[in-house]
């Protein structure tokens, strides 16, 4: 057997290089891995309107919360998907071959009847046998930091500025109950005909309660019950001074710690 040469390596080995290739690991992966780890979470003030119950201008309010930034849409996009498959009951379930009825006994003869040999009735190409690979009860739950979950609400609410208004105390104003007078006093608050409209107070009022249960799209509910759905669907926002004051206390960088 013919000898091969060893052809000589003209390069310079160093113990931070290998055949002549460097070894010398960049800064630049540490310094993307580090920059994406941090999440640029700053406060930004949006000033909104401030009406009386009439629709008349009484001044304004300041909405004072933290956001994500440009890392705002896939951190809300993040905590809809836990929202959605967090409400999956996740019970569907089907029977395999082992599971359904019947099936003991042999259905037809191997030979001479000139159809396809067949062992069992509970075989998946038959109606009525097994199921290939269907589903089984499973848990479809997910979790998210609770810093994440806020940080995704107060972002949602921030994007939403523009369309929030602010009214004064409804206390005793729909003490009649009126369904037309409540209608009226969201036309005076911005909110137009058959919109998605938000009436979100400190405390919901029974007569308040009872004025827009039966006005379509609107959904009146305090703060804990404000969801990032009903932020994203209002085309209309509507929250009394308590509740702005609330939001601004719960979403803001001092309540990072208690997050």
């Amino acid at each position: 057997m013919a000898s091969v040469a060893a052809r000589p390596c003209s390069a310079k080995l160093s113990s931070k290089s290998f055949n002549g290739l460097s070894l010398k690991t960049s800064a630049r992966p540490v310094a993307m891995a580090a920059k994406r780890a941090t999440m640029p979470v700053r406060m930004e003030a949006a000033t909104l309107e401030k009406v009386t119950v009439d629709g008349k201008a009484s001044g304004s309010a300041t909405l004072d919360v933290k956001t994500a930034g440009a890392s705002a849409s896939g951190l809300v996009h993040k905590y809809i998907v836990m929202h959605q498959q967090n409400a999956r009951r996740g019970t569907a379930s089907t029977l395999t071959r082992s599971e359904v009825r019947g099936g003991g006994k042999k259905p037809m003869a191997q030979k001479g009847t000139g159809n396809a040999r067949l062992g069992s009735r509970r075989t998946p190409l038959k109606p009525g046998g097994g199921v290939l690979f269907g589903p089984k009860p499973k848990d479809w739950t997910i979790s998210m930091n609770k810093k994440e979950r806020r940080l995704a609400m107060s972002s949602a609410l921030q994007n939403a500025a523009g369309s929030m208004v602010v009214v004064e105390d409804l206390a005793g104003t729909f003490a009649d109950m009126k369904t037309k007078k409540m209608a009226a006093a969201l036309v005076a608050w911005g909110v137009k005909p058959r919109a998605h409209a938000v009436l979100c107070l400190s405390t919901v009022p029974e007569d308040v309660k009872l004025a827009g249960r039966n006005i379509e799209g609107l959904k009146i509910c305090t703060l804990d019950n404000l969801s990032i759905f009903d932020v994203l669907k209002a085309d209309k926002l509507v929250f009394d001074q308590a509740t702005i004051d609330k939001m601004n206390e719960t979403y803001s960088s001092g309540s990072e710690d208690s997050a």
